[in-house]
C-alpha cells in the first residue's frame, strides 16, 4: 500500500469517525471536526462518484446538534456573540438583488458556502459550552493540541525550504495542486512541466504571478498543516492570543515555550504580514491597558530594529519590502501601488458606488481572469469590501466591528483587551493580505475565548 492510499484511507476514516461520533458521542464528534479543520486543509473525499465536502459535514453537524438538543430537551439557543456576523450576512443577502455585477446564482452560492462554513460550527460550539464546562475543556485541549502540532511542524519545515511532505500528499489526495516554486520562496512562478502556474489561496480564489523568479525567503514560505502560508500566518497570530487568554489553564512552561515557538515561526515562515499585524496588536494591547512606558519602549525598539534592517540587504528586502516601493511581490508591497489599487477600486464601482459589484464578485473575477489591470489580485480586505459591496459594505463592516468591540467591552479590561486584540489582528492581517476565508478561523478562536470568560465570571460569582 503506497503513501497516497494510506493518507486517503486515514482521511476517509477520520471523516467517518466525525460523522459517527456526531450522532453517538456528540462532543467527541465536534472535537474531532474542530481538529480536522485546523489540521487537514482539504475535504474532497470521493465515494463512488459522490464527493464528500465541507458543506455536507456542516449540514450533518447542524442536524446532529439539533437532534442532541432535542433529546436533552434544550430547545433555546443563544446567538448573541454571533449577532455581528449574522447581521453582516443578513444585510449582504438583502442587498444582493440590487447588485448586477455578478450573476445572482454565483452570489447566492458564495453566500451559502460562507454562511455554512463560518457560522454553523461556532454556533454549535457556543451553545454547547454555555451549558457544559466539560465541553469547553475538551475543545480547549483539542485547540491547544492543534497549536502544538501546527507550530512544531512549521518549525520542522525550516529544515527543508520549499518542501512540505504532509500538505503535498494531502493536496494530491484531494485533487489540489502544491506550488513548490512559491513554497520555496520565489516571488515568481516556474513552469517545469510538473507544477501548476496557479496558486490556490482558497477554494474560490486563484492567484497568478508571472514575475521573474526572485529568491527572497531564506526558509521558503512555510504553510505547516494549512493550504497556504498566509493561512499559517493568520493561525500563528490568533493562536498566540488564545494561549495568553488561557495562561491560567496551562502551565507557565508550556505557555513560554509555545510563545517562543510561535514567535520563531512568525519570523521564519516567510509571511511578513504576520510580523506587521502582530506588532500593531502589541502596540494596541499596551496602549489599551495604559502601559505607556512599555508602549513607548516597544515603539523605540521597533524603530531601532527598522533602522538596523537598512544595513542588512537581506533583512531590508525581507522586512522592508512590506512597504518598500518597487517590490515585485504579487502581494503588493508598495504604498504607491496600494493607493493606485484603491483608486482602481473606486473606478471599478463607479456605476455601483453604493451596492458594489456583488457578493463574492472578487473571487469570481479572479477565477475568470489572471488579475485586474489596476487592483491586481485585491490583496487587501479594503479592496475586497469596496468592490464586492461598495459603500454599503464599508458601512456594514464598520457596524459589525463596532458591535464586536462593544460586546467585548462588557468584560473586565484585561480580557476585553485580548478580545479586542484578536479582532484587530484579524482586521490588520486581512487589510494587508486580503480575505481568503480568514473569518472562519477568527470566529472559532473568538467563540472559544468568550467561553473562557463565561466560566471565569461564573467562578467569580460563586
Amino acid at each position: 500500500m503506497d503513501l497516497f492510499t494510506i493518507v486517503q484511507l486515514l482521511q476517509s476514516l477520520w471523516v467517518a469517525f466525525i460523522v459517527i461520533m456526531l450522532f453517538y458521542r456528540f462532543r467527541i464528534g465536534v472535537a474531532s471536526y474542530l481538529a480536522y479543520i485546523f489540521l487537514v486543509p482539504y475535504m474532497k473525499i470521493d465515494i463512488e462518484g459522490f464527493v464528500l465536502q465541507w458543506n455536507f459535514i456542516n449540514i450533518l453537524l447542524l442536524i446532529a446538534f439539533l437532534y442532541y438538543r432535542y433529546k436533552k430537551k434544550l430547545l433555546k439557543f443563544d446567538w448573541c456573540p454571533l449577532l455581528p456576523f449574522v447581521i453582516y450576512f443578513g444585510v449582504s443577502l438583502i442587498v444582493m438583488p440590487f447588485q448586477d455585477g455578478l450573476p445572482f446564482s454565483e452570489s447566492i452560492n458564495t453566500w451559502r458556502v460562507q454562511v455554512m462554513k463560518y457560522l454553523i460550527l461556532p454556533f454549535v460550539i457556543w451553545n454547547d459550552i454555555i451549558i457544559n464546562h466539560n465541553s469547553l475543556k475538551l475543545y480547549r485541549k483539542v485547540l491547544i493540541g492543534c497549536i502544538v502540532i501546527a507550530t512544531l511542524y512549521g518549525l520542522f519545515l525550516t529544515t527543508m525550504p520549499g518542501v512540505n511532505p504532509y500538505v503535498m500528499v494531502v493536496s494530491e489526495v484531494n485533487g489540489e495542486g502544491f506550488n513548490m516554486a512559491y513554497a520555496a520562496g520565489h516571488s515568481g512562478m516556474v513552469d517545469d512541466g510538473t507544477l501548476d502556474d496557479d496558486m490556490i489561496i482558497d477554494e474560490d480564489i486563484v492567484f497568478r504571478n508571472d514575475n521573474p523568479i526572485v529568491e527572497d525567503r531564506l526558509f521558503g514560505r512555510i504553510s505547516s498543516v494549512f493550504s497556504h502560508p498566509m493561512m499559517f500566518g493568520l493561525f500563528l497570530g490568533l493562536a498566540l492570543l488564545y494561549l495568553y487568554r488561557n495562561k491560567g489553564n496551562i502551565s507557565k512552561r508550556l505557555l513560554y515555550v509555545m510563545s517562543l515557538i510561535i514567535l520563531t515561526d512568525m519570523l521564519l515562515c516567510g509571511v511578513r504580514s504576520v510580523i506587521v499585524a502582530t506588532s500593531v496588536v502589541g502596540l494596541f494591547y499596551l496602549f489599551y491597558l495604559r502601559k505607556f512606558k512599555i508602549f513607548f519602549t516597544f515603539l523605540m525598539i521597533g524603530g531601532a530594529l527598522w533602522i538596523i534592517t537598512t544595513f542588512s540587504p537581506w533583512l531590508s528586502n525581507y522586512l522592508g519590502s512590506i512597504f518598500d516601493e518597487g517590490s515585485s511581490n504579487v502581494s503588493g508591497s508598495s504604498l504607491e501601488m496600494r493607493l493606485s489599487q484603491l483608486e482602481g477600486c473606486f473606478v471599478e464601482i463607479k456605476d455601483a458606488f453604493l451596492e458594489g459589484k456583488g457578493f463574492g464578485w472578487v473571487g469570481y473575477y479572479l477565477s475568470q481572469n489572471e488579475g485586474h489591470p489596476t487592483i491586481l489580485h485585491f490583496e487587501s480586505l479594503i479592496f475586497v469590501v469596496i468592490c464586492n459591496s461598495g459603500m454599503v459594505g464599508v458601512l456594514l463592516w464598520f457596524v459589525m466591528g463596532t458591535i464586536i468591540l462593544k460586546y467585548n467591552n462588557r468584560r473586565i479590561r484585561p480580557i476585553a483587551a485580548l478580545l479586542h486584540s484578536l479582532f484587530i489582528f484579524y482586521i490588520a492581517y486581512a487589510c494587508i493580505t486580503g480575505e481568503y476565508g480568514y473569518m472562519q478561523y477568527f470566529i472559532i478562536f473568538y467563540i472559544l475565548m468568550l467561553g473562557e470568560d463565561l466560566y471565569m465570571k461564573r467562578a467569580n460569582s460563586i
